[in-house]
């Protein structure tokens, strides 16, 4: 099934961001140019992932809930559900021909989701079991670490979803864990002016093409510099540098230094 190379679309959807939004990166250069490394950054709004993935030289990996891969799902619910004229007896050939295209167009989509460097994960996994749910996500870390041990660079946002509040909140252990168990980098970096951003009053506002979007990508935390300890010490003490960072990150350049204090919004 033909697919769409990443470079293009990459250069694409750039293009098309820095024409219609005003886009200010640093710290290009301090992504790894090869090798297994983790990047991560604070989240507030859907248009961080695309801003992060075009401005990187190197090919992310991200891990998105799985109906992201497939809106074929959710477009033939909409179509045929209970009392859509769809649904009629007479337009059963229709149905098996709309079905079919959106089975085709879904497919093509994961696929070109992967080839762009997609992962489908179950988001709040319970399975039948209070066990089940726990190897899932035993197993999850796990890819994750075989993926950094590959040498892919994947990234994570700690907070574990978008801000609510426009303010960043404490990160999760997940991140620093697996990054430990691989041993490989971590890239820190921080965006801020995005919160709210891809939303219909920003739109209708005109907001979005007025505001400046800052991300900063910060220098990395090698191997060598995590702190020492058993994985859990470890985990927790990094994660508590890596939140400090990732903060200062969302900062002018004039601020970065100061202590965090009171909150912000992003």
């Amino acid at each position: 099934m033909f697919t769409i190379p990443r470079a293009p679309a990459q250069g694409l959807v750039k293009a098309l961001i820095d024409t219609f939004f005003h886009v200010e990166v640093t710290g290009v250069e301090n992504i790894p140019a090869e090798g297994g490394a983790l990047i991560i950054c604070n989240h507030t709004d859907l248009i961080d992932v695309p801003i992060q993935a075009v401005h990187s030289p190197r090919r992310i990996i991200y891990l998105g809930k799985a109906e992201l891969f497939e809106p074929d799902k959710a477009i033939s619910q909409f179509l045929f559900q209970e009392g859509s004229p769809l649904n009629a007896p007479g337009l059963g050939v229709v149905r098996g021909a709309i079905e079919a295209t959106l089975a085709t167009i879904g497919a093509a989509h994961r696929i070109q989701l992967t080839e762009w460097g997609g992962q489908p994960i179950v988001r709040n996994f319970r399975g039948e079991t209070a066990k089940a749910a726990v190897e899932y996500y035993k197993d999850l870390e796990d890819f994750m670490v075989g993926l950094l041990e590959q040498g892919h660079m994947l990234s994570i946002y700690p907070e574990g979803t978008r801000t609510n509040t426009g303010v960043m909140a404490p990160f999760k252990a997940l991140a620093a864990k697996i990054a430990i168990r691989a041993g490989v980098p971590i890239v820190p970096s921080g965006i801020s002016g995005a919160f709210k951003f891809l939303t219909l009053e920003s739109f209708l506002s005109g907001r979005m093409f007025r505001t400046a979007i800052h991300y900063n990508i910060g220098k990395p935390f090698q191997p060598d510099e995590f702190p020492p300890g058993d994985l859990k010490k470890s985990s927790k003490e990094l994660t508590a540098l890596l939140e400090k960072q990732v903060y200062a990150l969302t900062q002018h350049p004039e601020r970065r230094e100061q202590s965090r204090g009171r909150a912000r919004v992003l």
